[in-house]
């Protein structure tokens, strides 16, 4: 097996977003829901940022996970490893195109 496409590399993150907005549907948004549809002030608009920050913060949070701070890449999980393959198989690319 040859090292990935471009093509696999972005069916892949595509997959990893729905993913990811799958979790985001998923979770309870009160904040969210407190944000008023039509906005006129400027208090109004502070409180969106506010409720937006905070429901990001806790997605990112729930979402998030340890991955060893480790050198030895033989100890991170298989999809990091996969990531850092990838991202070494278009370095030369990039470095010729500068």
């Amino acid at each position: 097996m040859g090292p990935p496409t471009a093509g696999a590399y972005f069916h892949y993150q595509n997959h990893r977003l729905e993913e990811s907005v799958d979790r985001v549907r998923k979770i309870d948004t009160p904040p969210l829901n407190s944000i008023p549809d039509d906005i006129r002030t400027t208090e109004q608009i502070d409180h969106a940022i506010g409720a937006l920050t905070s429901h990001v913060r806790t997605v990112v949070k729930r979402c998030e996970r340890e991955v060893p701070a480790s050198s030895d890449r033989r100890k991170f999980p298989p999809d990091i490893l996969e990531l850092i393959r990838q991202k070494q198989s278009f370095a030369p690319r990039e470095h010729l195109s500068s």
